[in-house]
């Protein structure tokens, strides 16, 4: 015995035809599991029932006046319609969940389960979507919105995304259900530091340090714009993390990218979005800039410096305005961040040498925190050795128990010209390479310590080559204020160098 699905069409629409179809099924004691009726059709599924009384239901409902015709179906057309939709959903490369009024999933697609909610294959549907993301403030927005289309950046198991929601409604304006679009947020082009960075996660006991650390908690208080300066490697973005963890906007999106590491036109459209159809291989509904996806939360734009003078004037314009532009459009989208800059050029001198607009510094220099070089602040070196020390044993599964005087003496004589982050990388180094449980004079390789015979590494030509270039791409950024001027005085394009500099591991801020 098997369950049976038919379709029942009618010739007229009279009273009680589809109680005299009911009354056969009665008759033989066959179960209903489901059925609906529409004007001139019913659909009924029917309890499993044998061959041969089934052969006489049919029987007798096709003698029955008033009924067309009895067809034996595979799929009701709810089940063909969620097929489909499954279907359609499941091609989509992104992220999309349809939710009914009260937020239950009705339907969802793979890229959903998989890569989103990480349901590891488990049917969610009929599950509430406040199991996943906090749907109330999302619907508490829309409310605020006039039930238009919002959009808000979440972060869902440690990944960001853009969400889209977008409210369903009938011819009559009724709300039938919600859809919700997730597009994720490339993490290599928005660096994101550990959502609980604090001023306690600073390491200092210097006063300047200590001061420095003051001055930021007091602006963290304000909504204003911060231009953080310093030396490469002096912790400009730990600084800016801070700040915002401590402001206001900190249950919000803080979103970092560095203007020196991304070619101009790519650079314009991260910033400010662009429309669908705008560039060849873009998204075809576009794509929203870090300004519209940080809504209510923190830009950080590290190494504002190298930004080119066409894109300081747009900046200025948004900050002015509150109102973001994409590239490609006509239509102006307001805009609630908080702006955090960083540098570590003179930026007075480029306003001067007419490299920096004037009225763009008045508007990101409200507040302004110099971080000290380490070098000022040796003070600070043990307690950053016991921070750093304990990190890398741990993570190269050593018991450091110390340090040798002499080893302690070559860190504080050292000047340090990559400051924190050459110190963290000599000190990983110690201990990668140390086979006693005390770091020894001999483990402390600075990296002006090291010299290449004849500056040349490797014995094959290609070898030769690739070193001689890596040796003028260093020498070419030591001398050089930005990666665009060292660029232009190596007569290469400003992408070209990037990917030399990818290609032979070389950081800027650590040479």
């Amino acid at each position: 015995m098997k369950t049976k699905k038919i379709k029942l069409t009618a010739v007229e629409d009279r009273a009680h035809i589809t109680y005299e179809a009911l009354s056969v099924l009665h008759k033989y004691d066959v179960g209903l599991i489901w059925m609906e009726v529409y004007a001139y059709v019913a659909y009924i599924k029917l309890m499993p029932v044998g061959d041969e009384v089934w052969e006489k239901i049919k029987k007798e409902l096709q003698e029955l006046s008033g009924w067309a015709s009895l067809e034996e179906i595979d799929l009701f057309p709810f089940e063909e319609k969620d097929t489909e939709m499954k279907k359609v959903l499941d091609v989509i490369p992104h992220g999309v969940v349809l939710l009914n009024r009260n937020g239950d999933i009705k339907y969802f697609n793979d890229y959903s389960a998989e890569k989103i909610f990480n349901t590891e294959g488990r049917d969610i549907t009929g599950l509430n979507i406040n199991k996943f993301i906090d749907f109330k403030k999302l619907i508490a927005t829309l409310k605020d919105n006039n039930m238009s289309l919002i959009k808000e950046s979440l972060e869902i198991n440690n990944q960001l995304y853009e969400a889209n929601l977008q409210p369903i409604v009938n011819k009559e304006k009724v709300l039938s259900s919600y859809l919700i679009s997730f597009y994720e947020i490339d993490s290599n082009i928005y660096n994101r530091f550990d959502n609980l960075i604090t001023f306690d996660d600073i390491i200092a006991e210097s006063n300047k340090m200590l001061v420095t650390i003051e001055s930021g908690k007091l602006y963290s208080k304000s909504d204003s714009p911060v231009l953080i300066t310093g030396e490469s490697g002096t912790g400009k973005e730990l600084f800016a993390r801070a700040i915002h963890n401590e402001s206001k906007r900190k249950n919000k999106p803080f979103i970092a990218i560095n203007c020196a590491a991304i070619p101009d036109q790519l650079l314009e459209s991260e910033l400010f979005g662009y429309e669908g159809g705008t560039f060849t291989g873009g998204r075809k509904e576009g794509k929203p800039g870090i300004f519209e996806i940080a809504g209510g939360g923190t830009v950080f734009l590290d190494e504002i410096g190298d930004m080119p003078p066409h894109l300081q004037a747009k900046l200025l314009r948004v900050l002015q305005e509150k109102r973001v532009r994409r590239v490609g459009s006509a239509k102006e989208v307001n805009v609630d961040v908080r702006l955090i800059s960083a540098t570590n050029q003179n930026i007075d001198e480029m306003v001067k040498n007419k490299e920096f607009r004037l009225e763009l510094l008045f508007r990101i220099n409200i507040f302004n925190i110099n971080i000290p070089p380490l070098r000022d602040r040796k003070e600070d070196l043990p307690a950053l050795y016991e921070h750093f020390a304990q990190k890398h044993s741990k993570r190269y599964r050593k018991n450091i128990a110390g340090i040798e005087k002499e080893a302690m003496r070559k860190l504080i004589n050292y000047n340090w010209p990559g400051n924190v982050r050459e110190f963290q990388n000599v000190l990983e180094r110690a201990i990668a390479l140390t086979v006693s449980n005390e770091i020894a004079a001999k483990d402390i390789m600075l990296n002006y310590d090291i010299v290449l015979v004849d500056g040349i590494e490797g014995k094959s030509l290609k070898d030769c080559i690739e070193s001689l270039e890596k040796k003028k791409i260093i020498e070419s950024l030591k001398n050089n204020k930005s990666i665009r001027e060292a660029a232009k005085e190596l007569d290469v394009t400003h992408t070209l160098l990037i990917n030399r500099m990818k290609k032979y591991d070389i950081d800027k801020n650590n040479i």
